[in-house]
Order: structure tokens, then C-alpha cells, then sequence
């Protein structure tokens, strides 16, 4: 039953010191490097796709030994997931909420986290405030817990991060076919990853290193 409901992410050693702090993050990373002292057991976080939500949910995820709940332990008991030692991540949180059904569900297993004393880090694009939710009970639950925004990165903390992207890739890149990247492509770590990583194949079948001139050539626009 476990394998059908938990994803353990445990193929990924991650330390905090790869975390490139900003002034975009900086708040989201202090209180998950607080924990367990959160003041409450659940902490929301939230930011649009590509702000670097996932990876400090991550590092919190292995320091915490929390394990991800899947869309699938809606279909469960909610008092099932609490057979492991582990603490819990829910990723996608504006996904589960916006299914009516789910609401009976998450209430439950609120109570049940705070019965157990565990914790719980959500994520979520929208903060809560924007959060349609018809059961009031759980609408005033889920306001009643902590929640930081992160904002996407601006372009010194993004140009940061695709150095050391790059660098943990192995990808020689040139400052300055960094920062022409960072003009035309969406500004968000997931796709700046990705497409280091397609820029890199292409300079190991061609022989060919990633300058501007490259880029401009093989990458589709």
C-alpha cells in the first residue's frame, strides 16, 4: 500500500549549502531551516512553478524524513499514511483542493497529523487567502497555519543559479551565453535546467562549445 500512495524521493542527495539564498527566498528557507520549530505543525509554502518551491521542499524532505503523499492516498483511509515514522510533504496542493471531494478527506488527516505529532510542509502556486474552500472548518484550518511566498527569481539570483546549475552538470558555459539564455527562455529554474541539459547533448554530438553564436543556432526558439 505504501508504494501506491508515498513517493520517498531518495534517488537525490541534497544539502542545504547547494540552496542559493536571495532575497526571494530568504524567508521560505529560514523557517524550514527552523524546524521543528515552526509554532505549528503544517507550513505552507507557495510560489508560481520554477521558483525553487520543490528544491527547498527537498532538502527539508531529507533533513525531516518526510515523505511525499500522492494523489492516490485520497482513494485511503487517511489514518493509513500514519503507519510510517516519516513526516509528510503535499505537493501541487491547488490540484488537491480543487476537488470538493477531497475537502472531508484533508480534514481528517489535519486532525490526525496533530493526534500523531507530525508535520506537514504544503506547496501550492496560489496562497491560501485565494483558496476556495466550501468546508469551513477546513478552510479556517488551513488559515490558521504559517505560509511564506517566494518570489521567482530576479536576474542576478537566476544568473547564480544556472552557474551552479551548470557547474553540478558538468556544462561549460560562457557568461555570456549565460546571460543570453537567461533573455530567451521562460525565466524559471525548471526550464533553464532542462534546457542546459539539451543544450549540453547537442555540444557533445556536434564538438561544439555552448557559446552565444551556438545557442543561437541549435537552440529551438
Amino acid at each position: 500500500m505504501q508504494q501506491e500512495i508515498f513517493n520517498f524521493k531518495k534517488n537525490e542527495n541534497l544539502e542545504w549549502s547547494d540552496f542559493i539564498e536571495g532575497d526571494e527566498n530568504r524567508e521560505a528557507l529560514m523557517y524550514l531551516m527552523q524546524w521543528p520549530h515552526w509554532g505549528k505543525n503544517v507550513l505552507i509554502i507557495f510560489g508560481e512553478s520554477g521558483c525553487g518551491k520543490t528544491h527547498l521542499a527537498g532538502l527539508w524532505a531529507q533533513s525531516a524524513n518526510a515523505v511525499y503523499v500522492l494523489r492516490d492516498s485520497l482513494n485511503y483511509n487517511p489514518r493509513d499514511l500514519f503507519n510510517t515514522e516519516s513526516n509528510f510533504v503535499i505537493d501541487d496542493f491547488d490540484e488537491v483542493i480543487s476537488d470538493e471531494k477531497n475537502f472531508s478527506w484533508l480534514f481528517h488527516f489535519f486532525n490526525i497529523l496533530s493526534e500523531k505529532d507530525k508535520y506537514l510542509l504544503i506547496l501550492s502556486k496560489k496562497p491560501p487567502i485565494s483558496w476556495k474552500i466550501s468546508l469551513e472548518d477546513l478552510r479556517s484550518r488551513l488559515l490558521s497555519y504559517p505560509s511564506v511566498g517566494i518570489e521567482n527569481p530576479r536576474d542576478d539570483l537566476l544568473f547564480s543559479i544556472a552557474k551552479k546549475i551548470s557547474r553540478d552538470l558538468g556544462i561549460y558555459i560562457s557568461d555570456a551565453a549565460l546571460l543570453y539564455l537567461l533573455n530567451v527562455i521562460n525565466r524559471d529554474v525548471t526550464t533553464l535546467a532542462e534546457t542546459l541539459k539539451v543544450l549540453d547533448k547537442f555540444s557533445m554530438s556536434y564538438k561544439k562549445s555552448i557559446t552565444v553564436a551556438f545557442i543561437k543556432k541549435y537552440l529551438p526558439m
